[in-house]
Order: C-alpha cells, then sequence, then structure tokens
C-alpha cells in the first residue's frame, strides 16, 4: 500500500488550496431573470436573491471567483448573453445552444408543468398529448431539444410573451390550451399570489400531473468571452456542495422560504 508522508502531503493540500484559488480575483458578470422564484429574483431593494445567487456565492468562498449580476425579463437576458455581454443562469442545454455557451454543473432542477383549465384537463403521457394545442411559454425560453423538435414537427402551436399573468387570463378566456410553467407549484401559486385577478380566479387553474420533466438549469458562459476556463474551478465547487450536502441545504432553505412567503401573500 501506497501511503503518503507528511512532507508530501503537506505538499499536495497545498496544491490543492493553489487549485482552488488560482482563479481569485476573477469576475464573471451574469445576466439573470428578475422574476424566477426561488431559482434567482431581484429583492425589493435591487439585490440578487435565490437559489442560484447563493450556490454561487458559495463558489465565490471556495474559488475567489467573483460574480456581478445584472436582473431583466428574460428574452433581453438571452440576448445580453448571446452577444457576449456576460454568463446566464437558469438556463437550459440544447444542442444550438452549445455551439454558443460552454456550461457549468447543473445549478438547479427546474420542475416543469402544464396548467390548465378545469374545463380543458388533459391526460400528460408524453409532448404527443399536446397535439394540436396552443401552449404559452415564457418568451425567449427554451425546454430542451425534445420540446424544440415538437415545435419545429408543428406537433403544436407556442405563443411567446414575457406576460406571465397575460397568458393565465388568456387561459382562463380559452385562448391557450394550457402554459408550461417552472419550478412547479412554487411557479403557479407565486403568479397567483402577486396578481388580484388570478387570485380571484384561482379555483379554475388545474396543474397536470405528472410534470413534463425535471430540467437541469446550467450557468452558461459565452465562448466568445474566452472566460470557459473558469469553468473548471466553478465546477469543483458544486460538485463538492453536492457531495457535502451544501447544495441541498441551499435549494431545501430557498424553496421553504419562498412558500412561506406565498402562503403569507395569499392569506392577506
Amino acid at each position: 500500500m501506497f501511503i503518503m508522508k507528511p512532507f508530501y502531503t503537506f505538499i499536495f493540500l497545498i496544491g490543492v488550496l493553489f487549485s482552488s484559488f488560482s482563479h481569485a480575483g476573477e469576475t464573471l458578470h451574469i445576466f439573470a431573470d428578475s422574476h424566477a422564484k426561488p431559482k434567482n429574483w431581484e429583492g425589493s431593494n435591487g439585490e440578487p436573491r435565490g437559489i442560484q445567487i447563493e450556490i454561487l456565492e458559495e463558489v465565490t468562498k471556495r474559488t475567489g471567483i467573483e460574480f456581478t449580476y445584472f436582473f431583466a425579463p428574460w428574452k433581453r437576458v438571452f440576448i445580453s448573453s448571446e452577444a457576449g455581454k456576460g454568463g446566464i443562469i437558469g438556463f437550459s442545454k440544447t444542442k444550438e445552444r452549445a455551439k454558443l455557451w460552454d456550461y457549468s454543473l447543473p445549478l438547479y432542477y427546474d420542475e416543469l408543468v402544464f396548467v390548465t383549465t378545469k374545463e380543458k384537463v388533459f391526460s400528460f403521457n408524453g409532448l404527443e398529448s399536446l397535439k394540436g394545442k396552443e401552449i404559452g411559454i415564457k418568451r425567449g425560453a427554451s425546454y430542451g431539444d425534445d420540446f424544440e423538435s415538437a415545435i419545429a414537427r408543428n406537433l403544436f402551436k407556442i405563443v411567446e410573451t414575457a406576460d406571465r399573468e397575460g397568458q393565465m387570463q388568456m387561459l382562463a378566456k380559452g385562448r391557450l390550451d394550457a402554459i408550461l410553467l417552472s419550478p412547479g407549484r412554487i411557479a403557479l401559486e407565486s403568479l397567483i399570489a402577486d396578481h388580484k385577478w388570478l387570485r380571484d380566479h384561482k379555483d379554475n387553474f388545474v396543474l397536470i400531473s405528472p410534470p413534463y420533466k425535471l430540467d437541469p438549469n446550467y450557468l452558461g458562459i459565452p465562448k466568445s468571452m474566452n472566460k470557459s476556463h473558469l469553468l473548471e474551478p466553478i465546477n469543483m465547487a458544486i460538485k463538492a456542495m453536492n457531495e457535502d450536502g451544501t447544495h441541498k441545504r441551499i435549494v431545501d432553505r430557498i424553496t421553504a422560504e419562498v412558500i412561506a412567503e406565498i402562503h403569507k401573500n395569499g392569506s392577506n
């Protein structure tokens, strides 16, 4: 059996420490959706909040890499990152996107669900279940290669807007068959809690079961930024957080906080 002598153990540990902080002082600017609880959102005082924000704060502690944020509606976030102005979080992976962005390990897993009305409830057992339907999605969003392929085959029609409350009203008025939301019930309850019209009509909306899928969300770094070398230490930190339980603790705590806030607002 090979036994590492104390001197070599010391040298090894110094090497690991140096590797972890070899990018200390580097900064990555990130674009993020301003309304994507519990993943990320802009606080009342403009401060960055959310699961992915706190995960990256922990990455900073472990690597020395700093992150700055700009919050905006998703379409603007996507266009800004696509132009090479910064990284992007809450980002799904597709073959087309992989041509322009390099990806971290997943920061979060998004539960994608369809919402409809009591009058339009349908059985969901795959995207073929949506044949001929009109589906509302967030403008600029992508939900994976399978979803993109179904759109290309004209399996169903999509309606893209940034106004999710408006989509819910369209749904209630029969102008849409379903809306794709994430993450899960939290997204629906949060949307309803934030808008009086939706609170007044909340009993008419139904979550389709089972969910569409769990969609990994990544940090994407545009290849044009020449900062993809940061992904190695970032991924090492994410992997360590998964192994030591830090990632799960962040997800569980913020999810619970957001649910409590939703219930508090809904009772007012």
